[in-house]
């Protein structure tokens, strides 16, 4: 197998609660957008290529940044998350209800064609820490055919300013068991609240999510497309549906997948609100510094 390592940036979200693109908000110390700060960290640990799965109209402004902030020999690739790039058995007649894509169990699909070997696949708009990415490097080239997340404690990725979706990991003997999306997770005096498989509940202290910092090997793409062709099927007319990332690795799991599991050790970083990007530019600032070239 090709162990060349590509970094799959899920770039084409239209960041309804931020209000606009969070993918090309300017928080790094030198005004870089977070996906520049990833880029960056991944070519520290090794990566050779980013995939960045964006909107079209997205491109002009993407291509600027990258050409500004990236390396001139780095090479990097743009596919569009389009509605209609569907597997051949899950193709809807009808388009017309659909306002956005379908989720980012999606997105990975629409990069497809892009890898060919051991990916890291990551969000946009969220910091992870060059211990992240050296994290994915290490296990992917040492397992290059298996599946593998970076975890972070709950506590480290709240926002202030609303609740938060957070896909909650159960763990043990070092292996992902179960992954669930949970939805508004906000902090309490006594711990955690958020709307979880069975509606609004209480979540451990010491809860790991899944803060879309996974490595997979291609084999992710069956598995994607049986997800997401059995997702058309059930939700495909409902307009708002998306078919999420954590529901194709949990079916992953109960197919026999491993996924093994590192525990973040820098925080992330995120803005969910418009109010969350002062703090996330402070933070950035004392984390990076001038260090970031």
């Amino acid at each position: 197998m090709n162990t060349d390592l590509t970094l799959v940036i899920m770039a084409a979200g239209l960041g309804s609660r931020f209000g606009g693109d969070k993918q090309l908000a300017s928080l790094g110390p030198s005004g870089e957008p977070m996906l520049v700060l990833s880029i960056l960290s991944a070519i520290r640990s090794g990566f050779q290529r980013a995939v960045l799965v964006i909107r079209p109209e997205l491109e002009a402004e993407l291509t600027g940044i990258l050409t500004q902030f990236l390396p001139a020999n780095f090479e990097y690739h743009f596919c569009y998350q389009s509605l209609s790039d569907l597997p051949q058995d899950a193709k809807l007649a009808d388009l017309s209800h659909r306002l956005k894509p379908w989720g980012t169990a999606h997105a990975l699909w629409c990069a497809r064609d892009w890898v060919k070997g051991p990916m890291a696949v990551i969000n946009a708009d969220d910091f992870y820490g060059d211990s992240a990415f050296a994290s994915l490097a290490k296990g992917l080239t040492a397992r290059p055919n298996d599946w593998m997340m970076v975890a972070y404690p709950i506590e480290l990725t709240l926002s202030e300013h609303g609740g938060v979706n957070r896909g909650l990991c159960q763990v043990a003997q070092g292996q992902l068991r179960s992954v669930a999306e949970w939805l508004n997770i906000q902090a309490q005096d006594d711990g955690f609240v958020g709307e979880g498989p069975n509606g609004l509940a209480k979540l451990p202290l010491q809860s790991l999510v899944s803060m879309t910092c996974w490595g997979f090997s291609p084999s992710i793409f069956n598995v994607i497309k049986q997800q997401l062709t059995a997702f058309i099927e059930q939700q495909g007319q409902l307009p708002k549906s998306e078919c999420y990332l954590p529901a194709v690795v949990q079916a992953a799991i109960e197919q026999g997948v491993p996924v093994y599991v590192d525990v973040a050790s820098e925080p992330w970083l995120g803005v969910t609100y418009p109010q969350d990007t002062v703090w996330v530019k402070q933070k950035l600032m004392e984390l990076l510094g001038d260090k970031t070239h």
